[in-house]
């Protein structure tokens, strides 16, 4: 259905994004004995870097001419430094790719000029997972669910442009002034640091990253999960309500789909543009190989990492979805986000 619906648009993108370009002769040569950089927006030990890490350890060998693949963190504004040197500075002959925050494309529609990425241009090579959004609180503040924040005040850390913007904000405009927001840290590391130590009390996120990343908060129950920011219940979450359920209005319900789409593609593959169609093929190609290799399927589950690819097409459907939200839509969601 939702390709029907899309379907001009992506015919648009065909020249420019290389998605459905037809494969010209490919040259499969033309990576042997390269280096290829994978840049990640974030610093090391984020949740993107584990992802891009373990992407780029073994993408190479899908790849005609089996390039090695050398991670480049290139950290700022919640990954969006890195998404504007993909989008602007990067080689365009098919030697850089990189990973990023999607929630940036919201921000793209809310703040245009602060992103300044022209994303139906950019060469979609896939995704890699999705993954709920969530705001917990540390098991130490006493808020062990939503209806607790009615009677105390949470302090929800986060970084300057990710989730802890979006779905911190959406946590206030439900609790009002019984949610405070810290924003800025660097990464969602700082910010979980800030809650060992107890210099913050909250954050909002995609839990997935969680059990991998901090298993013991998961298996000595050191936070308490509120909300989960999605229009089914996740399978790993079956207790902990979702937003649409917090009473809210049809206004807000629309922003907050809005806010939330990209959680649907929250490790979103990129290249530049103007890639020639031919190695824009191999690279798309490469990473769902990838996706279904034995090796990188057996790292990602030692890692806790969840996979569950998405091509291309279906991905640039869904960023134009989020483009064509309701102005409506989006002012609310402007007002939430300030």
């Amino acid at each position: 259905m939702i390709l029907t619906r899309i379907r001009p648009w992506v015919a648009a993108l065909a020249v420019s994004a290389a998605v459905l370009a037809p494969a010209m002769a490919q040259q499969p040569d033309f990576y042997r004995g390269k280096t290829m950089e994978f840049i990640v927006g974030y610093p090391p030990g984020a949740g993107f870097d584990i992802y891009g890490r373990t992407l780029a350890q073994f993408m190479g060998k899908h790849i005609p001419g089996n390039p090695t693949l050398v991670v480049k963190n290139m950290p700022g504004a919640s990954s969006l430094k890195g998404l504007q040197y993909i989008s602007a500075q990067a080689p365009k002959d098919g030697t850089s790719i990189g990973i990023f925050n999607p929630t940036l494309i919201n921000l793209s529609v809310l703040e245009p000029k602060q992103v300044d990425v022209d994303f139906s241009k950019l060469t979609w090579l896939g995704n890699m997972s999705n993954d709920t959004k969530v705001c917990f609180a540390w098991g130490s503040s006493g808020i062990r669910s939503a209806d607790d924040i009615r009677a105390k005040q949470l302090i929800i850390g986060g970084t300057a442009q990710g989730a802890g913007l979006a779905y911190g904000s959406i946590m206030k405009a439900i609790f009002g002034d019984h949610v405070k927001l810290v924003l800025g840290y660097p990464s969602n590391s700082d910010v979980w640091l800030a809650l060992e130590r107890g210099e913050a009390e909250g954050n909002c996120t995609g839990w997935g990253v969680i059990p991998a990343m901090k298993p013991d908060w998961v298996a000595n129950k050191k936070v308490n999960v509120l909300v989960q920011f999605a229009k089914k219940p996740s399978a790993l979450l079956p207790n902990v309500p979702l937003v649409f359920d917090l009473g809210i209005s049809d206004d807000l319900k629309a922003a907050v789909s809005f806010l939330t789409l990209a959680d649907s593609f929250t490790r979103p593959i990129i290249a530049p543009p103007g890639i020639p169609a031919d190695r824009a093929k191999l690279l798309r190609d490469a990473f769902h190989a990838t996706m279904k290799d034995p090796e990188f399927l057996a790292q990602a589950a030692k890692g806790n990492l969840e996979i569950d690819p998405m091509d291309a097409e279906t991905l640039v459907g869904l960023v134009q979805e989020i483009r064509n939200t309701p102005a409506s839509a989006v002012e609310l969601a402007k007002k939430l986000s300030q």
